[in-house]
């Protein structure tokens, strides 16, 4: 499996060797390997067969190493003394690399040794890399290498020859088929750097399942958008599977062939040459293919790729159906369009995704550089080109190429162009797919592209749908054909470089005219069009997004123009002046920090369907006038709106945002009697004290008054309300629920949290009679409701539709709990954090639902004497007070035997009837072909009380690769002591066992669990960790937690002892038949000769065994024996003589060599000795040296403390500087509200200093004239007192 793995990225070379042979000449020469290259030859095939007596020297030649690197296929015989030879052993690293980097396949033959002393380097194959290790001890890498090449390859797939096991030419001849079925395929040309390619190749083969024997026809879709690799997938792909097919066929470019005259006729002349090799058939038309293909196949197990499919036809004339095919055939389609796939009911699908940064920046770097790694002076600027290609292959290699050669300085030059303009080739390439698409969703995706990328699905549809367009069904097809794709959030994403294409298409309809493309987006085209008011009719939308330096004065008119504009979205932007006119053709007005309290008074918007004007000076003095067609509101964060006014005449509003609004204190009744609204939100409202005290919101979905803590009342609910799921009230001051709280008969979830005001519950709650959720956390004083109900013995299933409940830190004692648990029989989540109670009701053990218990900083609990039956997750951190036995309860096998469980709770050990405890955060153990189901335990050491929370993840690693990350969703967090935490991986929701099976290999794997922290916690760490095998789904003969390998060498030893025992037997057999048959003849006297031999044997046996050792000795000795063991039986000497030569032939024979061996050791262990004395004498010296090093450690480890205290100082300063640096932006922000407030007076007294200003003149004119009315009255008043005065006197 690893080898076909490894084949797929294989690059065409142009190999000179079909096979190249790796073998141990003395071993197989002459015999196995001999007889397989003879029959390889036979067959054609090209084998590279070495010659021994050519090998010179320590090292491989540069010779054979070429001839590894240019054969196609190695075959390596494992024998005996393979590992002895250093060339072999050279050869074998070699081979192992072509494997790795070249696709090289490599098939092992294990010739009478076992796998795992080769693997394990035993018997000997251990032997040999002793004495390498010796002759080598200077070369660790050398050594490295070697063992890390033997046991590679002892996990590849390949054959085994053992004792009475079949015949040599047998396996000879399975060897050759599997090479010539290798070598029949003709592999297609892949691609230069194919990176990232291994891994994908690898996902889709396991959706199509190779390793198992497929029966039915297997239709496989391969989508993604233009340049994302897949025809590059589809090639390495047939490359890795083509040889398990009886015909293949490679259709390449069919949208761009089918196109062509008689297109699709000349496509199915070339899959039927492909396939069954019709050379000159002419089929006319399509219809007259489409039976011919049919007939031909039907029986055949096929190989067919049809690449860059675009159209049903096409697929259609191509491979119409799995009756056109025989069992086992497997189409694969690649194609832009999903939906195609699925409208010819392909059984499986795999999206092309594109490729991490450290692939896409590893295959620009080849492309740029024309080598793996980039040059220093170039790395941030290649960064910046591999994030804006945002992982798409193609715009890697044509970007990279057309940069190689350049300086730095014409590398920023051409990616400025490229963010503004984009790659012509890479555009060209992307824009197929948009050419081809309807009217609709052409519109479509250009709004997307040029204003909605990240927005959700339900906004976009909205606003589109108020524009004329059909959005849901035009953003699937978007979605089929890979330019839009919606993440988890419901978001719609798009690629960077598609996103360009988009935008320049509209840039392309007039490029130095922006005021005349029907969309604006650049901040640059935005100010000049607004400040020059170029609008025209055109622009049907416009986003301003402004870097924040710039200001943009608003003119009377720089709307007027654009009586077309459907979409205006600001994002960002500071302006001078505020609009004037605004287009009554508006579907969206999306304004952040809009500048004016204020809409245009000759504004209509009565198309207008969202509306938001969040963190805006807007204060909403008047009622809602045009606004007809508004769906959704959002004045969130308007901190000058005091009061919502009536809103009755905006009839089809759906959504209301009034979150954070700190000055609000009224909403007009009016709200409450809006039919068509879903969602309420009036989030931190502080101030909102008169809310509408009656509401008929027959459409309501969502409430949400959180934290508006002046609010006292709760509506009044005046009718039945069917469609209200969720209330959450929490923080607020409502003192009371009204009776009328009967009529939410949908609500599912009730949110009460520290609502500390709010007394008691109605008597009437238990009518609401879909409640799931409710949640009353931190409200001690409802504890009277539940003693009302214990007054009144209530039991019936008041509330048993709830699923979930929260009674964190209500002060609940133990006389609570029975009431709780007969009131709300049904739970599965049950969260009683924080209490006070000393012990948990035996009755909750008769709770079948109950699967989650929260019972922590339940500081008074001792006792736990019973869990619910099926609990899935019981967390009682900082319990402390919990007895031994409500512990062991806790973490007993029973427990976990009874339930797959996830638990908490306080404690230091791990658990005995743990399988394997190891000390520290990580663990190992070995399994055999399959992982067995498993639970995990880890200690977790609390040094000091932890006020931090951490987050942690469990990471398995399979024979040294780290294959998976199991990210815990819950944190742990304020633990007081040490903690026990045992989690049987059965209940993680995403973990599944066969996921980490196909990395195992069919023998001993090697198995390391670790527990990791995310976020770092200095106060807690992983002590102990602990592993138990769940024996009821797990084969225990398959799990051990020790090296295997030890138990088989022991067994082949002790066989090896019995083969020996059984010889010898036979032998003493032997000598008893003999001296039998000697006892019987007739005892005569010896010849002369003999009896002179004998004397010579007599006197040599008398000499020191040494002496007989020398050459002349040892050969007179030799001739003396080999004399006498072979007497004929004329020569008349005893039985016993006879024997006795034997026996001295025998250990004459045995001992010397012995002897010899002896003295070698002699000389050997002497010169260890004299080794030794002088390691002695370097250990000595190394001592000195050590202690030398030890005084520089402790010096430098005073330095390093002193240096730790002043980084305190220095962190101690510079948490000073922040806080300075904080309060020094407080109060730049008050001085920049100041000034903008001085600024808001100023615009004031310059508009009243204006109009007095024309009035100068009249005033001037009009201030003399009063003056001299002044004089005139002065002067006639005089006169009349004059006249008086005279009439006085003229009377007296």
């Amino acid at each position: 499996m690893h080898v076909c793995i490894h084949m797929i990225t294989m690059v065409i070379h142009g190999w000179n060797y079909d096979v190249f042979l790796s073998f141990r000449g003395e071993d197989t020469r002459t015999s196995f390997t001999g007889s397989l290259y003879h029959g390889l030859h036979q067959k054609g095939i090209n084998v590279f067969i070495d010659d021994e007596k050519l090998r010179r020297g320590e090292q491989i030649s540069p010779s054979l190493i070429t001839a590894i690197e240019e054969s196609r296929i190695s075959i390596i015989v494992f024998s005996e003394n393979y590992a002895s030879s250093t060339w072999c052993l050279d050869e074998l690293a070699m081979i192992l690399e072509c494997w790795k980097t070249k696709g090289q396949l490599v098939f092992p033959v294990f010739y009478y040794v076992d796998p795992s002393w080769i693997r394990h380097q035993r018997g000997s194959f251990g032997v040999a890399m002793a004495k390498h290790e010796v002759s080598f001890k200077g070369d660790v890498q050398r050594l490295n290498k070697w063992k890390k090449a033997l046991f590679d390859a002892a996990n590849l797939s390949g054959w085994s020859l053992k004792n009475g096991q079949g015949y040599e030419y047998e396996l000879i001849l399975r060897i050759i088929d599997e090479v010539c079925s290798k070598l029949n395929n003709t592999l297609l040309h892949i691609s230069e750097h194919p990176v990232g390619l291994e891994t994908r190749i690898s996902e889709v083969k396991s959706l199509l399942q190779f390793e198992k024997p497929v029966e039915e026809v297997c239709f496989f879709g391969i989508h993604g958008h233009g340049g994302i690799g897949k025809t590059t997938i589809a090639r390495a792909l047939y490359n890795s599977i083509a040889n398990e097919f009886e015909v293949t066929s490679f259709l390449t470019d069919i949208r761009e062939s089918s196109t062509q005259r008689q297109g699709l006729v000349q496509l199915q002349e070339t899959l039927l040459y492909e396939t069954v090799g019709e050379k000159n058939i002419k089929l006319g038309n399509v219809y007259k293919g489409i039976p011919i293909i049919k007939k031909r196949l039907c029986c055949k197990k096929v190989l067919l790729i049809l690449d860059d499919v675009d159209k049903l036809e096409q697929l259609q004339a191509l491979a119409g159906g799995r009756d056109w095919f025989g069992f086992g055939s497997v189409i694969i389609i690649t194609t832009r369009d999903k939906q195609l796939l699925a409208s010819h009911l392909v059984d499986k699908t795999y999206e092309v995704k594109k490729l991490n940064h450290e692939e896409a920046f590893e295959l620009f770097t080849w492309n740029a550089f024309k080598r793996k790694a980039s040059d220093k002076e170039y790395m941030e600027i290649s960064n910046n080109v591999v994030l804006y290609a945002e992982g798409l292959p193609l715009a890697l290699k044509v970007m990279g190429s057309n940069l190689f050669g350049k300086t730095v300085e014409e590398w920023k030059s051409a990616l400025a162009k490229y963010e503004k303009i984009p790659n012509k080739e890479v555009q060209n390439v992307l824009r197929v797919t948009f050419d081809n698409l309807e009217e609709n969703e052409k519109e479509i995706f250009l709004d997307i592209a040029c204003f909605f990328k990240g927005e959700t699905v339900e906004y976009v549809e909205k606003t589109l749908q108020a524009c004329g367009f059909f959005p849901k069904f035009g953003i699937s097809v978007l979605t089929d054909r890979s330019l839009v794709s919606i993440d988890e959030y419901n978001r719609l994403r798009m690629h960077d470089l598609i996103q360009d294409m988009g935008r320049e298409v509209v840039r392309e309809v007039s490029p130095l005219e922006p005021g005349k493309r029907s969309r604006l987006w650049n901040h640059e085209d935005v100010i000049e069009v607004l400040t020059e008011s170029s609008g025209t009719y055109r622009i049907q939308g416009m986003m301003v997004d402004l870097p924040d330096q710039y200001m943009v004065h608003l003119k009377d008119d720089s709307f007027k123009k654009m009586k077309n504009l459907k979409i205006l979205i600001v994002r960002n932007g500071q302006f001078y002046g505020s609009p004037q006119h605004l287009p009554n053709n508006l579907r969206m007005l999306d304004w952040m920090e809009y500048p004016s309290s204020s809409l245009p008074p000759t504004f209509q918007p009565k198309k207008l369907v969202a509306l938001n004007l969040s963190r805006s000076r807007f204060t909403l003095q008047e009622p809602f006038k045009h606004f007809d067609s508004l769906t959704s509101m959002d004045l969130s964060h308007c901190e000058f709106l005091t009061k919502l006014p009536d809103v009755s005449s905006v009839p089809n509003l759906t959504e209301l945002n009034l979150d954070y609004c700190t000055n609000l204190e009224k909403i007009d009744d009016s709200l409450g009697f809006l039919e068509n609204l879903t969602e309420l939100r009036a989030y931190g409202c502080t101030k909102l004290k008169d809310f509408p005290q009656a509401i008929k919101l027959t459409s309501l979905k969502t409430l949400i008054l959180n934290w508006c803590s002046s609010l006292q009342t709760f509506p009044t609910i005046l009718a039945k309300m069917e469609n209200l799921i969720s209330i959450s009230i929490e923080g607020t001051g409502i003192e009371e629920l009204p009776p009328s709280i009967g009529n939410l008969v949908a609500l599912e979830e009730l949110s009460m949290t520290s609502c500390l005001r709010l007394k008691e519950l109605p008597e009437n709650i238990d009518m609401l009679q879909n409640l799931r959720n409710l949640d009353i956390e931190g409200c001690p004083q409802l504890r009277s409701f539940l003693t009302k109900l214990r007054e009144l013995g209530k039991s019936t299933l008041t509330f048993g539709n709830v699923q979930s409940l929260n009674l964190e830190n209500c002060g609940l004692i133990d006389e609570d709990l029975p009431i709780v648990f007969k009131c709300f029989p049904n739970l599965s989540s049950l969260v009683l954090s924080g209490n006070n109670f000393l012990t948990l009701p035996r009755c909750i053990q008769e709770y079948d639902s109950l699967q989650m218990l929260h019972l922590d900083d339940c500081k008074e609990l001792r006792e736990i004497p019973c869990i619910p039956p099926n609990s899935r997750y019981i967390n009682a951190r900082n319990c402390k007070s919990l007895t031994a036995e409500s512990s062991n309860l806790l973490l007993s096998q029973e427990t976990f035997e009874a339930c797959e469980l996830q638990i908490m709770v306080p404690g230091a050990r791990i658990p005995e009837w743990f399988d394997h405890i190891r000390e520290g955060e990580y663990m190992t153990f070995l399994v055999h072909e399959k992982f067995p189901p498993i639970i995990l335990c880890f200690a977790l050491a609390i040094e000091s009380e932890m006020k931090k929370s951490f987050s942690c993840e469990i990471r398995f690693y399979i024979n040294g690769e780290e294959v998976y990350e199991l990210e815990i969703p819950r944190s742990f967090s304020e633990m007081v002591t040490d903690h026990v935490w045992l989690f049987d991986l059965r209940t993680h929701p995403s973990f599944e066992f066969h996921d980490l099976e196909s990395y195992l290999v069919e023998d001993w794997n090697q198995i390391e669990i670790s527990c990791v922290k995310i976020n770092e916690s200095p106060n807690v760490n992983i002590s102990w960790c602990g592993v138990h095998i769940c024996r009821q789904e797990a084969n225990m003969e398959d799990i051990i937690f020790k090296d295997p390998d030890v138990d088989l060498d022991s067994d082949h030893e002790a066989k090896d002892d019995e083969d020996m025992e059984a010889f010898y037997a036979i032998l003493d057999a032997e000598n008893s038949d003999n001296k039998v048959v000697c006892e019987s003849s007739n005892r005569t006297k010896p010849s002369e000769e003999t009896k002179k031999v004998l004397k010579t044997l007599h006197d040599y046996l008398t000499k020191d065994f040494s002496v007989l050792l020398r050459p002349n000795e040892y050969n007179t000795m030799k001739s003396t024996l080999d004399y006498l063991t072979n007497l004929p039986t004329e020569e008349r000497i005893s039985v016993e003589i006879r024997s006795l030569v034997i026996e001295v032939s025998r250990q004459f024979t045995c001992w010397s060599y012995d002897y010899t061996n002896e003295s070698k050791k002699i000389e050997s262990t002497k010169a260890k000795l004299l080794k030794r004395d002088e390691l002695e004498e370097g250990l000595e010296a190394n001592k000195s040296l050590f202690r030398e090093v030890k005084c520089l450690e402790n010096e430098l480890f005073n330095e390093l403390e002193y240096l730790e205290e002043r980084k305190k100082e220095l962190e101690e300063l510079i948490n000073g500087v922040r806080a300075n640096i904080t309060a020094s932006q407080e109060a730049k922000n008050m001085v920049a509200h100041t000034k903008r407030e001085i600024f808001e007076k100023a615009k004031i007294l310059k508009v009243q200093r204006d109009e007095l200003k024309e009035q100068v003149h009249c005033l001037r004119d009009e201030h003399e004239l009063a003056k001299k009315s002044q004089a005139n009255i002065r002067d006639e008043w005089l006169k009349l007192g004059e006249k008086f005065n005279n009439t006085i006197k003229n009377e007296k």
